[in-house]
């Protein structure tokens, strides 16, 4: 039998997606228990995806930590090493002009299982457990890292950083933090739901009715409407009615997360003494603006048309120094000099 590979389009995704998941029905997980196992492919476990990348257990447990779930066990003995191989090169799919990420969906997905990391806010992070492993989470860890960039090169832009399909491409992250959102929800409501299984097998059975619905109700190329709603955007026509408080609104969030970032990130560096905490505090406000202006943006191109593809990114000029989260400053002024 041939070797799983790695997914080229949409639809080989899937098809490895079903052949895992079909392997842990026969093992007697149920489909809560099989999106966990999954997810702890790409994220929250040593043998992760994101674990071989980052080598970070502190990574792992803010996963689950945010997901309020122990780590899942090693499937590989399930679904045999040339599946989970297979699965784990698969993360960054793109499928002609869409692209997304899969580890960002099964995060989404489970977070939304439970009730408390759906809606309750995690203390002093900016959001909910869903939140910050999602969007929030992507768009404070690009802050952070944009906020600390720019101490030796206070002039780097959003979007040669964040956004170069050459070095690191925020928006398949954020298309998959999407999806986390829209996948198996409940269409009777505009609000965030837990996943809807009925109708589904597996997870793969959802991703595809997402991925190639069709009709006006099909969801990918409303995705950015759908989502716009579900974080509080007043959705009419082709903008938003709250657009400017919402930035902003997102703009703070952002900060609140991306200030314990940048001192995971510096400890991670070995770069954790009082400058330099110091220096990325001044930039981070600026950095978060930045962030949260482009995700909106990103947003309106979704409002005023359906988005084939990824959303073109903002050029933006960069922010100045500013002061800085206080929580962050009074962080840096007990580092080591």
């Amino acid at each position: 039998m041939e070797s799983p590979r790695r997914a080229r389009d949409f639809d080989e995704a899937i098809a490895l997606l079903r052949s895992a998941g079909e392997r842990l029905i026969r093992r007697g997980l149920d489909l809560p228990q099989r999106l966990r196992t999954l997810r702890g492919l790409f994220y929250g476990t040593p043998f992760s995806l994101d674990f071989e990348k980052r080598g970070s257990r502190l990574r792992n447990l803010g996963f689950n930590c945010y997901l309020q779930s122990l780590p899942p066990h090693d499937p590989t003995p399930w679904l045999g090493p040339g599946l989970v191989r297979a699965l784990k090169d698969s993360a960054e799919l793109r499928d002609q002009s869409r692209a997304l990420d899969l580890g960002h969906v099964l995060v989404g997905l489970e977070a939304r299982v439970r009730l408390r990391t759906r809606g309750l806010p995690v203390p002093t992070q900016g959001g909910t457990g869903l939140e910050l492993g999602t969007w929030l989470g992507d768009l404070g860890g690009a802050a952070g890292l944009l906020a600390i960039a720019r101490i030796d090169a206070p002039r780097t832009r959003v979007r040669s950083l964040l956004f170069s399909p050459r070095h690191y491409d925020l928006r398949l992250n954020l298309e998959g933090d999407l999806a986390g959102y829209l996948v198996a929800r409940d269409r009777s409501v505009q609000a965030v739901s837990p996943p809807l299984w009925s109708g589904f097998r597996t997870v793969a059975d959802a991703l595809q009715a997402y991925l190639h619905g069709r009709g006006p109700e099909a969801d990918w190329p409303r995705r950015y409407r759908l989502f716009a709603a579900m974080i509080g955007g007043q959705v009419g026509g082709a903008r938003l009615g709250n657009a400017g408080e919402l930035q902003s609104r997102l703009g703070r969030r952002v900060a609140v997360f991306a200030s314990s970032y940048v001192a995971y990130r510096l400890r991670h560096l070995g770069r954790l003494k009082r400058g330099q905490v110091l220096a990325a505090a001044q930039h981070l406000e600026g950095a978060a603006q930045e962030l949260a202006a482009v995700f909106m943006d990103f947003v309106g191109q979704g409002l005023r048309g359906p988005l084939a593809g990824l959303p073109t990114v903002p050029d933006l000029d960069p922010i100045g120094p500013q002061a800085g989260p206080a929580a962050l400053r009074w962080f840096g002024a007990l580092c080591p000099a």
